[in-house]
């Protein structure tokens, strides 16, 4: 993604959360719209256009079969895409290291993200877990 788009784009507060630690992180999020999603689920499943291209490349079904399940593969990433993480910065709940984190692109309903100083496995709330000790 272009250094543009990503700053054009607000922070908003999330919550690094592992357990029943969390810490205030800073993240650039874009909501992705059905549109959006439609589109590039079309996109993906116009892979399948090469079908009658690779059929005559021997051995013709497993190229058949590839580009099939690509297509597939990327249609139903892009129609699950609801989200896309753009940046994320805040210290890690375990050790505190303030770091800018790479872990950026489709979210997940549970995004992971690592702490490159203690390698711990951080998930992004968007509001603090009940109970949670903060930071």
């Amino acid at each position: 993604m272009s250094t543009e788009l990503v700053e054009t784009v607000p922070e908003r507060t999330v919550w690094l959360t592992h357990g029943t630690k969390a810490t205030a992180a800073r993240a650039r999020i874009v909501e992705r719209s059905a549109q959006w999603r439609n589109a590039g689920a079309l996109k993906g499943l116009a892979l399948w256009l090469l079908i009658p291209v690779v059929v005559f490349i021997p051995p013709h079904i497993p190229w058949v079969l590839i580009v099939f399940v690509i297509g597939a593969m990327r249609a139903w990433s892009r129609w699950n895409e609801h989200a896309t993480l753009l940046s994320l910065h805040g210290p890690c709940p375990n050790c505190g290291t303030d770091q800018e984190y790479r872990e950026t692109g489709a979210m997940k309903p549970r995004h992971k993200v690592a702490c490159a100083n203690c390698r711990w496995d951080l998930h992004i709330a968007f509001s603090p877990p009940p109970g949670a000790t903060t930071a």
